[in-house]
């Protein structure tokens, strides 16, 4: 009787430590600054992917000339570029499309940059709080941007 008992308990638990532990790393964003027109560096987490999100200076920010990152795990800026960068999961669907994981923290606006195609559709929602088109996530050829703390995988550009 015990070991039926204890047995419906750890498979449970087993298949959710199975599925966060599968569950990928959602996008985040990192400030990175050059100032005084000199190279700087800070970390991230680069395996996934890294765009321009928001530039915050009048230099320009151009990947490859005044930003990009480096092999171990850190985003460079450089000649006075300042911006936000999204990290974050944007992977290949294998039929034309593209999946990106784009979230909101502390219930602030994250935009998550994308060639949209102008064709964006939400496919799994992460987070507690609503993702309402329109609301909380909507995009435009450019980008997705998520609100209100909503965190999720989008399907997009096929």
């Amino acid at each position: 009787m015990k070991i039926k008992f204890a047995f419906q308990c750890i498979v449970p638990a087993i298949a959710l430590m199975l599925a966060i532990a599968n569950a990928p790393a959602l996008a985040a964003t990192v400030s990175c600054d050059s100032y005084g027109g000199g190279r700087n560096t800070c970390p991230a987490d680069t395996r996934n992917g890294v765009a321009l999100a928001r530039q915050n200076s009048s230099a320009k920010c151009k990947k490859g000339v005044s930003w990009d990152v480096q092999n171990d795990n850190r985003i460079w800026v450089d000649q006075g570029c300042r911006g936000v960068f999204t990290t974050g999961v944007i992977w290949s669907n294998g039929g034309g499309g593209q999946r990106l994981t784009c979230a909101s923290y502390s219930n602030r606006r994250s935009e998550c940059p994308a060639n949209t195609n102008g064709q964006v559709s939400l496919t799994r929602k992460w987070s507690n709080a609503p993702c309402i088109q329109g609301t909380s996530w909507g995009y435009n050829n450019r980008m997705v941007w998520v609100d209100r703390g909503c965190r999720a995988d989008f399907l997009f550009g096929k």
